[in-house]
């Protein structure tokens, strides 16, 4: 034992200074069993959190997809709407040509067939005819004049025999490649009668299915009442019936463009209205298909088939991967709770990945997580001096997305941020592992290029980001998809510092914006040039409205028919203390843009009423037409501003022509109809200027209070020249007698065109050829002179005086 002593006094020694090791030992053991728990415990929450997680993303993207079917199934119903639309609208020409001419012959109608390009634009359309009610008592003498205009011998009637009425074509024309309709086809004796007849009281068109599957064609018939408009009643109706205007449709056709870029999917489209009740389909139904359907309000109803995904966690390989990181992610994180829990380095970890985060939020944006402006010009600073080792090509892409300020003010703030961090994500898997994307704020990206993803040149990478873009979005909350366009502008190569490398993407993103936007730009040195001149000419028309430099010209407007002068057009000028008289094409777009548009417009309603005005306070009763432009009737303000140059200058309404273009009409529909009504009401008139060159079409038409057409000048131009602008100029005019609207031509500059022009009946012509645009003192020396047939006689003076 006293050799024992020693050691058992070393062991108190022990015990005294530090735990013994049996102690540590347990107290180790403690703590490895107190942090094996809470990894457990990690562990078993990550996997809950993992499985509740996977199943919330199948059910989103379930209904991610169905939400995609929806909208696929509301597309395909548009397409189908469109084209009912398009069928009618083409109905309702030819009727109303037909209606117009009043002697309609085969020749004529082929000829108006062939300037409507019908057959071109509507690839669905077979055939299109214009059928009349014969009763048996003028058989005779309607035999005897189509055998007349025919070169196949004597009218025979199909079938023959003896009936109280007979619908036969008096003209038609079907599609080239298409065997001619049977002659003296009596359509009262075929399936289309009953339809036929019974829409004459209706006034609704037919719609009634013939042939054979799979070639089932669409006989539709639309009645045709005399002066082009549908009396309310069908007494009135019956009265003013005079025919049908009768088209054969392939449905074929029609289904399969709707279906276009639609895979698995498949429709049915359903016409019940009267006794008429038409199915069509086209595609197959895929087993266990959902399907949608949407009902036209027209009689049409829309049907769509097609397989959508599941909310199962197992069938959504997303929501399996989600579930799976997820568990890999609880596993990782338990381990390293472990490990930091047991381990002296924790505090040191702890620190570092504070110094980290705080790193990463100096350097990165909060809302997306890409690299911020302080991050980006860095790289582009390593990413320029690389290219200058190395000698390749680097490029940065600026873009922007195209009117995301509506977007915040219709859908809110919070949707903005949600579509900002979608539209980030895509940007990211859009481009190469090597190639950095970041936000330098607001809408704006930003997209550093280098090496290898440069080798097709950066105009591809742009395109393929646009085209990234293209696919509607689905916001968290959203009621549908939200689509929106980008606009790009690129700069490449080398530059001395990485600030000048962005401002020239920037500037190039500023063309790709007044290009039209959806698109993108290639920076050129002219650019700039262009972009001073542009900031410099926008800063001169912010002091021109204050420094009264703006002024007005008039040109006269001239009555084909009697050659007298009936009113003016206001037309704007500048004059630039430097430059002179600078012309509206120099500035209006800058206006535009600028939004400077609605205060200019403001001013030139006010001084072309004052003006007006002076002229009625001397006995001179012409009208004033002002121009208004889209940014103007976008906003209500544009009722007050009219109502108020009005009521100070005290001009009578009914001689104030306001002008609007059909982009501008088309913009805002509802909205648009909505304040044309309250313009109206003013008692002001309304004309559609430029007439012919947008796109609207005759449905929309009829919904404007719309008073004059003005018949754009290029079909006025070339009128005399080519039979298409004939065609045309007559199709206008004759549409405007049946809507019972002013025509006005614009442009005229020779006596041919005069005389063309009033053959045609249009009302009243504008153009050098009676006037330029001339002063107020012009305009009253030829009110003055009380010489209303000899408009032209001003620019004799004008002449006189030059010399």
């Amino acid at each position: 034992m006293p050799a024992d002593q020693p050691a058992a006094g070393g062991a108190r020694s022990r015990t005294l200074g530090s735990p013994a090791p049996a102690t540590r030992r347990s107290d180790a053991s403690r703590h490895r069993l107190l942090w094996s728990m809470a990894t457990l415990s990690i562990l078993a929450a990550g996997a809950v959190g993992s499985v509740l997680g996977a199943h919330i993303v199948a059910q989103d993207r379930a209904r991610s997809a169905r939400a995609a079917f929806a909208t696929s199934s509301a597309t395909i119903a548009g397409t189908l709407r469109l084209a009912i639309q398009h069928e009618q609208d083409l109905a309702v020409s030819a009727g109303a040509f037909v209606a117009a001419d009043g002697a309609t012959t085969e020749s004529s109608f082929e000829q108006w067939a062939t300037a409507e390009h019908a057959f071109a634009r509507y690839p669905e359309l077979q055939g299109i005819a214009e059928l009349a009610l014969v009763p048996e008592s003028d058989l005779g003498t309607f035999a005897a004049g189509a055998a007349r205009s025919s070169t196949g011998g004597a009218y025979e009637v199909v079938p023959p025999g003896s009936r109280a009425f007979y619908c036969l074509a008096t003209v038609s024309v079907t599609r080239p490649g298409q065997g001619a309709p049977v002659a003296g086809l009596d359509y009262c004796d075929s399936p289309l009668a009953g339809a036929f007849l019974r829409s004459r009281v209706s006034g609704r068109g037919s719609y009634v299915p013939f042939g054979t599957a799979p070639d089932t064609e669409l006989g539709v018939g639309t009645p045709i009442y005399r002066g082009g408009r549908e009396p309310s009643t069908p007494a009135g109706r019956l009265a003013a019936f005079v025919g049908w205007t009768g088209t054969e449709i392939r449905p074929s056709v029609v289904l399969s463009t709707a279906l276009a870029g639609h895979r698995g999917t498949a429709v049915a489209f359903h016409y019940l209205g009267g006794a008429s009740d038409v199915t069509f389909r086209s595609g197959r139904v895929a087993a266990g298909a959902q399907s949608v359907s949407i009902d036209l309000h027209n009689g049409w109803q829309v049907q769509t088939f097609a397989a959508v995904q599941g909310n199962g966690i197992v069938g959504d390989w997303g929501a399996l991967l989600l579930l799976l990181v997820g568990l890999a992610f609880s596993m990782v994180l338990g381990a390293l709770v472990y490990v930091l829990g047991t381990g002296r380095a924790r505090a040191v970890s702890l620190v570092e990945e504070r110094t980290d985060q705080l790193r990463y939020q100096a350097l990165h944006d909060s809302l997306t997580g890409l690299p911020n402006r302080v991050l980006i010009l860095d790289r582009i600073e390593q990413m320029l001096a690389r290219a200058r080792r190395e000698h390749g090509p680097v490029a940065v892409l600026f873009l922007d997305l195209d009117d995301f300020k509506d977007i915040n003010d219709t859908l809110g703030h919070n949707a903005g941020d949600r579509l900002l961090a979608s539209v980030a994500a895509r940007l990211s898997g859009a481009l190469r592992e090597g190639d950095t994307v970041g936000r330098l704020g607001g809408d704006e990206f930003v997209v550093l290029l280098e090496g290898a993803s440069l080798a097709a040149g950066p105009e591809v990478v742009a395109d393929r980001i646009l085209d990234v873009l293209a696919t509607p979005f689905d916001l968290p909350g959203g009621e549908m998809p939200l689509t929106v366009t980008a606009s790009i502008g690129i700069a490449d190569g080398d530059r001395p510092a990485p600030e000048e490398l962005l401002r020239d993407a920037d500037i190039a993103l500023y063309e790709a914006k007044a290009a039209g936007k959806r698109r993108a730009v290639l920076f050129a040195p002219s650019m700039q040039d262009a972009v001073d001149v542009h900031r410099n000419l926008e800063i001169d028309l912010f002091r021109a409205l204050e420094a009264e430099q703006f002024f007005l010209l008039y040109q006269p407007t001239v009555d084909l028919g009697t050659g007298a002068f009936t009113g003016v057009e206001a037309l704007l000028r500048w004059q630039h203390p430097q430059r002179g008289v600078v012309q509206p094409n120099d500035f209006i777009s800058v206006l535009e843009s600028s939004g400077l548009i609605v205060q200019v417009g403001r001013w030139v309603l006010e001084a072309a009423c004052r003006q007006g005005a002076i002229w009625h306070g001397r006995g001179h009763r012409v009208t004033v037409s002002v121009n208004v432009s889209a940014r103007q009737l976008e906003r209500d303000r544009i009722v007050n501003d009219v109502r108020d140059a009005l009521s100070t200058s005290g001009f009578d309404p009914s001689m104030l022509l306001l002008e609007l273009t059909e982009t501008a009409l088309m913009h805002d529909v509802e909205a648009t109809t909505a304040r044309l009504h309250l313009l109206k009401d003013l008692g002001v008139r309304i004309a559609i200027d430029d007439f012919g060159t947008g796109y609207s079409s005759l449905a929309y038409l009829r919904q404007f209070p719309i008073d004059i057409l003005k018949i754009d000048q290029s079909f006025v131009r070339d009128i005399g020249n080519t039979a298409e602008a004939a065609a045309l100029v007559h199709t206008l005019v004759q549409l405007g007698k049946v809507l019972g609207l002013e025509t006005i031509a614009e442009g005229v500059e020779d006596d041919d065109q005069r005389f063309r022009l009033r053959a045609e009946r249009v009302d009243t012509g504008q153009g050098f050829l009676f006037a330029r645009p001339l002063d107020v003192a012009e305009i009253d020396r030829l009110l003055e002179g009380n010489d209303r047939h000899a408009v032209r006689d001003v620019e004799g003076r004008r002449a006189a005086e030059a010399i």
